[in-house]
């Protein structure tokens, strides 16, 4: 691996991905090397967790349930690694059943329950309605975030910070309230699709944790390309935000 570069380890990218969230690793790609920051993508699906160590940056994406499950040894036997990389600052983007099985536990819909990999300190319980459409937060952080919802389950996250109170959608809980887990290092969400492309805030927050840590910095900034995505992300934001008001 290149020395100066951003490692980015992608997890099960064959099984997690069903609503097109890989796309969020081509946004911080993309983001950084626009900075003139080079990225090295390291796509893992199962086998010896090698080159671990090295990651700048861990994403995980979503899926049915029975990807789910057919993840969920696979992910339980690197769950040490992904405990160790989340502990030394390592930043963590978990989408949807990722964010669900780097959890504490999952309760499927027959009883079930799934050990988590004890990454995230939350707990999921798959059953009532699914909800499927669009998604609107308030982030402490950020202001507005928009996205896609598509889930039938529920997160309880306890006294942990969130993504966001939800304004439109559901969020972690049968009662709308808040969404997701964002504390330190650490970012869960049922906010499905393209996340980073619509909130491209997002990516360069972890983006920047990442880098930090590592000590790298921007070298070429090509303002030009960061204009024109980030103008046409402020309008996909605007129009998914004014959409629950004219409803």
């Amino acid at each position: 691996m290149t020395g100066s570069a951003l490692r980015i380890l992608h997890l099960f990218p064959r099984l997690l991905g069903l609503n097109g969230e890989a796309g969020n690793v081509e946004i911080l790609r993309l983001r950084a090397e626009w900075r003139g920051l080079p990225v090295e993508v390291t796509r893992y699906d199962e086998g010896e967790p090698v080159g671990f160590a090295d990651a700048d940056l861990v994403f995980i994406g979503s899926g049915p349930v029975s990807a789910e499950v057919i993840a969920h040894p696979l992910v339980l036997s690197i769950a040490a690694s992904l405990r160790e990389l989340a502990a030394d600052g390592v930043p963590v983007l978990a989408i949807g059943a990722g964010f669900q099985l780097l959890g504490e536990s999952v309760t499927l819909e027959n009883g079930e329950v799934l050990e988590g990999a004890g990454v995230f300190p939350v707990t999921t319980r798959h059953g009532g309605t699914r909800v499927v459409g669009d998604f609107v937060l308030d982030s402490p952080r950020l202001g507005p975030v928009v996205g896609f919802e598509n889930r039938g389950s529920f997160v309880e996250v306890g006294p942990h910070e969130t993504l966001g109170r939800v304004v439109y959608g559901r969020g972690n809980t049968e009662t709308p309230g808040n969404e997701g887990f964002w504390e330190g290092n650490l970012l869960g969400t049922h906010m499905h699709g393209p996340l980073l492309a619509n909130n491209p805030v997002i990516a360069d927050s972890l983006l920047d944790t990442a880098r930090l840590r590592r000590g790298l910095d921007y070298t070429t900034p090509d303002p030009d390309a960061l204009r024109v995505i980030d103008e046409r992300a402020r309008q996909a934001r605007a129009t998914i935000a004014a959409r629950p008001l004219s409803e």
